[in-house]
Parts: structure tokens; sequence; C-alpha cells
């Protein structure tokens, strides 16, 4: 089957507008500590506040970065079989799923996926883990493959 779309597949971690007000907010704790004639006590609670601000935009934009660099291990694999995720970032994982046991299969498709032409294709089992492939291009088309796959392991 292939690789997820690029884009879609980093931005699915990312919503601009969070990210964005806090950049935008980011000179804030500097503006209250060098403009201010606050007591001493003041500049401490600033400093607190500024280290914790800049903690939750880190955290905010490091998870697209993480997307960023796991995309170029991550590989759909789709069998007669079985359907197959290779995933990592340091080390490889992989994910499988007979299709013996696919109950069924579903298509999300969010405000990234709409705009690329993406979507996420969620295969649903019995007694496991749902698997899930996200930012798949023509999810629709792969949707019907893997009903079709499904269809014949099951025999119907």
């Amino acid at each position: 089957m292939g690789r997820p779309g690029r884009a879609p597949f980093v931005l699915r971690s990312s919503v601009i507008f969070l990210v964005l007000i806090p950049l935008f907010l980011a000179p804030l704790p500097f503006i209250l500590i060098f403009f201010s004639s606050a007591p001493a006590d003041f500049y401490f609670f600033a400093i607190v506040f500024s280290l914790i601000w800049y903690g939750v935009l880190l955290l905010m934009v490091s998870a697209p970065i993480k997307d960023a660099l796991e995309w170029k291990n991550i590989l759909y694999i789709i069998t007669n079989k079985r359907a197959i995720v290779r995933r990592g970032l340091i080390g490889i994982d992989y994910d499988m799923l007979d299709l013996d046991l696919v109950k069924m299969v579903k298509v999300d498709v969010g405000f990234w996926d709409r705009h690329y032409g993406t979507g996420t294709i969620t295969l649903e089992a019995v007694g496991v883990d749902a698997l899930s492939l996200p930012s798949v291009k023509q999810p629709y088309e792969v949707q019907k493959i893997i009903r079709q796959a499904v269809e014949e392991r099951n025999g119907k």
C-alpha cells in the first residue's frame, strides 16, 4: 500500500491555532519582567510562569517534530492474509492484524485529511486492539480494497 501522506501525517498531531497563539504570546513573560516596577517577589513568580509557559510551548511543538521524524519509518502493507503497519522513531515496531479477525473497516476524514485528500482507516477486530492507518491517500478506495480482501479471506 505504501506510506502515508507526509503533510497530513505531521499536521495531524498539531492544531495550528493552538500553536500560533502561544508563539504570538511568547514574549509576554519577558514584557512582564522587564517593564514592571513590581517587588522582588514578583520576579520569582514571573520566572516560574515563564518556565511553565515555555515548557507547555515545547510540548506543543514537539509532537509534530516527532511525527516528522517518524514518517520516514512508517509503511502500510495489506496482503491477502493480514494488514501490517511498520513504524518507529528509534526502533522499528510491526503491528499485524489477520484479516480473519477484522469485523469493521472505518474511515475518518478530519480537517487536514479533507484538505490533503487523505483519511484514517481503522481496522476493528474481535479480541484484539484496532489497527489504525493514519493519513492514507485515497482512503475510500483503500477501504474498498481492504473490505474485498477481508471478504475473500472470510469466504463470503
